[in-house]
């Protein structure tokens, strides 16, 4: 064990880094050259050097820490003598800086222009969001300007929030990870009107200001964009995994893409990692808690080789069990986590005039269940207007009543079906997801110019196995569900920025984005299905006899039906904004965008496997060869199937498979109307069938900015905005016929102010907003084209039939009012939060999908959802996020510290069913994560209990007329982390 002069030498080191580096800081960003000396300030570095020196030692030193914590957390601070050399420094230098931050107060005071506000005592006060992410910016970026507020760094040169004329939040990774929000859905219920709404991989989705909650379509671009570490996503998904070590997320609402990246109709999520830096740094965090869960978390960095080349790595992990078990197989838990991710990054600088940073990271295969958490309620006896419920006779409440189902499983009643907290699925298996991919970005200094250029690649991989919620063994869930096999997204981004004198500052580039992938859809069954799809008179035919229930049994028994869809889309982009200095005060800020968009699908579906009823298949479907024989419902064969030689043999093999006759025509009438309720069966299942078929749209798409800003005093700047931007039109396949769906424009409208009241204690943002979508990207209803065919072939009148599939709804309009903020007013406590009333309505939507509660005999065919409210859009959101942090050496303890915060999550009553239904209501709710521990002041060890969704908030995340969607559970844990 180290001595005590070991111990205290360390702790001096520390120390004198600290006072170092908070030194350095005031003279870089305090405007303190002229206080300071050149050879004080080399004196300093000279000291820095020392400690690098040390570095080994005093890692190796904190890694004992862990093991003797007990020993040293509430140590007393003393003096020894053989530490007088590093005592003497510390005196020295707090000399120092005493006199820096009495100086720099002055230049405060005397300075026309806001100047960075006074470094403050960390040890003594916790930091807000703004000023951990303007510290973490001026690490890595080291050419910050001003230091304690928040830098948006997508702007041409890095900018303080408060003069930024857009709504933008912020959230840095240190508040993140405090309490253990990892994932979307926590990072983003702290920010400001805008939030995860729950699915898979690939059918989650993100809202802002009330839009977004429509699951996406694999070829359609989103319209609320991420952005990870300076890579614009247009395919949601890749950021679905959990994001670690970050710097910070920023939040920018409206319509972006004039600055950088791709633009993006709503807004975008821009999630930043830690970047490497020269000096040395590491952390880690363990955590245990309810579940089984298991957090990992470690990354650290620092110098290779002096002054040229750095590193950063980061591990994550996170498994848990879930909340809800499944009674077929207790293995399988839904919600459960099985998460393992890293991130290598390297940082080049062979001159002061040029960069390079390489990352690499990978997310690996992830086995989590989540699809099929749908518990069952019994369906409403009548609909809306009062006229008997139809769908009944499809319910499993008469399923149940089969005798088929009570013979297979005499021990599962309604009671099972309906139960609540846990689930009972046969064949259901982990959604499978994986990601990894990496990224160059060069930067050059040229003068007054910064040219950059950033190279992005990453896949994506997943694969989901459904099952229809039985035991039974109905859908098979090794081949039912989606499936992403490949997909590559490649990115190239150029930019150059400079200014013009004092007139303006200019950002302009290029990027041309490449989204090539494979998306396969299995639909499998099993032994069961037959007895589960027939409708009650088929199942009356069928169950008569055991002939009969061969039939039932093979109708459908191992057919496997699989749709291929290859999409390529491609996006070349030339983008510039300008920031115009009227005067001191009045700014205004342009920007201009052009797109050249090309989508392209090819795609088929086929049977793969005709399974034990393959002599029940048709002739032939939309073209595709099956090689069966056509009959109508009561298995009567027409003429034309009479006159095909190839036909009769394959209905005189059926006849002779299942009732032991040699020819067809000898079946009695009640033998073929079996035969024609099997086949009816599997004709319902299989559905359109049609070869490749393949489509393009190219279209040209521009993007507009104007915004003039007015700083009316050093604490109070107001704006106005108008956003134009187009998201491009694409292809689908409302069973089997290719139909463009339109591009989506965006009129965006903004007022604001941003301000800094009561002594620069307050920061208060907020603004209104007005925007006007036409031909908002959905789901609505469709023509389909291949069911009204079949119609009119026995009705040449029969009425187009139209199916939910992917559209565009004319007209949508959303207003609403924002706030933004922080509170550092009360001693040792950081207060954030944010605010939003949104009033998002369909102006124009009269081919909306009906709510099932209209779908009465009679009812018309599409439904006017014109003056609604969107799905998933809460009128009302509120976030607060309070931290308080106490030094405990005002009662005797001089290296610990108390520390406590939560974040409560409010929102507003809205619906999460998609076609309105009035029962999908989602009641108003709030959710309370929480944390609470003690450390000490430099990090080197905290213990901290963590709660999420502390108060059990139980209501449910989504709902129709017949099932609903638990809630995460409440949730406790341990987590010891560590930092040096």
């Amino acid at each position: 064990m180290s001595s005590n002069s070991d111990w205290r030498q360390s702790e001096n080191n520390d120390e004198l880094a600290l006072l170092n580096e908070e030194l350095m800081l005031l003279i870089a960003y305090g405007n303190l050259d002229k206080t300071i000396s050149i050879e004080d300030s080399q004196a300093s570095q000279g000291h820095t050097t020392k400690i690098a020196g040390n570095t080994n030692k005093y890692k190796l030193l904190s890694g004992a820490a862990i093991i003797i914590a007990g020993t040293f957390l509430f140590t007393p601070d003393y003096a020894f003598a053989d530490d007088q050399d590093l005592a003497t420094e510390n005196a020295r230098l707090r000399q120092e800086l005493e006199a820096a931050r009495r100086e720099n107060q002055s230049l405060k005071k005397t300075m026309k222009v806001e100047e960075a506000p006074v470094i403050e005592d960390t040890l003594a006060k916790p930091q807000t969001a703004e000023e951990t992410l303007a510290e973490e910016a001026a690490v890595e970026e080291n050419k910050t300007e001003d230091l304690g507020e928040v830098v948006v760094r997508a702007q041409p040169r890095l900018k303080k929030l408060k003069d930024v004329p857009t709504s933008t939040s912020v959230r840095t990774g240190q508040e993140l990870s405090r309490e253990l929000a990892f994932d979307m859905e926590g990072i983003l219920k702290r920010s400001g009107n805008v939030k995860f709404d729950p699915g898979n991989a690939r059918t989650s989705s993100l809202s802002l200001r009330g839009l977004g909650k429509q699951g996406l379509v694999d070829a359609m671009d989103p319209s609320i964009g991420t952005v990870f570490d300076g890579v614009p996503y247009v395919y949601n998904p890749l950021t679905s995994f959990d994001q670690y070590d970050l710097a910070y997320v920023q939040v920018d609402r409206g319509p972006t893409g004039t600055d950088f990246g791709k633009n993006f109709n709503m807004g975008r999520i821009a999630i930043t990692p830690r970047h490497p830096s020269f000096t040395p740094d590491a952390n880690f965090s363990l955590t245990y808690g309810d579940y089984d869960t298991y957090i990992a978390d470690a990354a650290g960095g620092g110098t290779v080789i002096d002054n040229l080349l750095a590193w950063r790595g980061a591990i994550h992990v996170n498994k848990a069990d879930g909340a809800y078990e499944n009674v077929s197989n207790p293995r399988q838990t839904w919600y459960n986590r099985d998460r393992a991710a890293g991130r290598l990054q390297l940082l080049f600088t062979p001159t002061e005039d040029f960069n390079a940073r390489i990352s690499f990271d990978a997310n690996v295969q992830q086995d989590e269940s989540f699809n099929g958490n749908d518990f069952f309620t019994p369906l409403p006896r009548q609909f809306a207007n009062g006229t008997p419920n139809t769908s009944l006779n499809s319910s499993f409440e008469t399923r149940s009543s089969r005798r088929w189902f009570r013979d297979a499983k005499p021990n599962y009643t309604l009671a099972n079906y309906f139960r609540t907290g846990a689930f009972d699925q046969d064949s259901s298996q982990p959604i499978q997801t994986a990601s990894k991919g990496g990224l160059i970005d060069l930067n050059w200094h040229v003068g007054d110019f910064k040219l950059s250029s950033i190279t992005s690649l990453r896949d994506f991989e997943f694969r989901a196995a459904n099952d229809e919620g039985t035991p039974f063994d109905v859908n098979r869930g090794g081949f039912t569900g989606g499936h992403v096999p490949e997909l590559l997204h490649f990115t190239q981004e150029f930019r150059v920025g400079s200014h013009y004198e004092d007139l303006v500052d200019y950002q302009a580039g290029a990027l041309y984005l490449k989204r090539d992938m494979q998306y396969n859809n299995w639909a499998s069954y099993g032994k069961d299905a037959g007895a589960w799809y027939a409708s009650n008179s088929q199942y009356g035919v069928l169950d008569a006899d055991n002939n009969g229930r061969q039939l039932m049994s093979d109708s459908v028994d191992g057919v496997i039906r699989w749709r291929n869809r290859n999409i390529e889309n491609d996006s070349v982009g030339l983008f510039g904004q300008a920031e115009w200095h009227v005067n001191d005060a009045f700014n205004i800020t342009t920007g201009a965008r052009v797109n050249y968009e090309k989508r392209k699908l090819s795609t088929n579906q086929v049977l793969t496997d005709s399974g034990n009823g393959s002599l029940l298949n048709r002739a032939a479907v939309n073209g595709v060869e099956l090689g069966g024989f056509e009959t109508n419902n009561a298995g009567v064969m027409p003429e034309s199937a009479l006159a095909d030689p190839k036909q009769v043999a394959v209905a005189n093999a059926a006849a002779l498979k299942y009732f032991n006759q040699q020819n067809y025509a000898d079946l009695t009438d009640a033998q073929k109307s079996q035969i024609g309720a099997a086949k009816s069966i599997r004709n319902g299942r299989i559905g359109n069938l049609w070869g490749y078929q393949n489509g393009v749209i190219e279209d040209i798409q521009p993007t507009f900015l104007v915004s003039p800003s007015y700083k009316f005093n050093k604490d109070l700047t107001g704006y106005v905005s108008w956003r134009f931007s187009q998201k491009p039109g694409f292809l689908d396949v409302p069973n089997g016929a290719i139909q463009k769906i339109k591009e989506e424009t965006t009129n965006a409208y903004e007022i604001g102010f941003k301000s800094n009241l009561f002594d620069d204690t307050l920061a208060l943002h907020a603004d209104f907003f007005w925007m006007d979508i036409e031909d908002y990207q959905q789901p609505a209803l469709v023509f389909d084209e291949f069911t009204t065919n079949i119609d009119r072939q026995t009705n040449p009148n029969a009425d187009p039939v139209f199916i939910s599939g992917s559209g565009n709804a004319e007209g949508v309009r959303i207003m609403g009012v924002e706030i933004d903020g922080s509170y550092t007013g009360l001693p040792y406590t950081a207060i954030n939060f944010s605010g939003a009333w949104n009033d998002a309505v369909y102006t124009d939507f009269t081919n909306a999908v009906t709510p099932v509660e209209l779908r009465y005999p009679g009812a018309p065919v599409s439904y006017d959802a014109t003056g609604e409210n969107l799905p998933g859009s809460a009128q009302f959101t509120f976030s607060i996020s309070p931290e308080v942090r106490y030094p405990l050496a005002r009662v005797g303890f001089d290296k610990a510290e108390f520390h406590t915060s939560f974040t409560t999550t409010y929102t507003s009553a809205f619906n999460s069913d998609n076609s309105l239904s009035t029962y999908g209501v989602i009641k108003a709710n709030t959710t309370t994560d929480f944390s609470i521990g003690i450390g000490r002041v430099d990090k080197l060890l905290d213990v901290s209990v963590v709660g999420k969704n502390v108060f059990n908030n139980q209501e449910p995340i989504a709902r129709t007329w017949n099932t609903w969607q638990p809630n995460w559970p409440q949730w406790f844990g341990v987590r010891v982390s560590s930092s040096f």
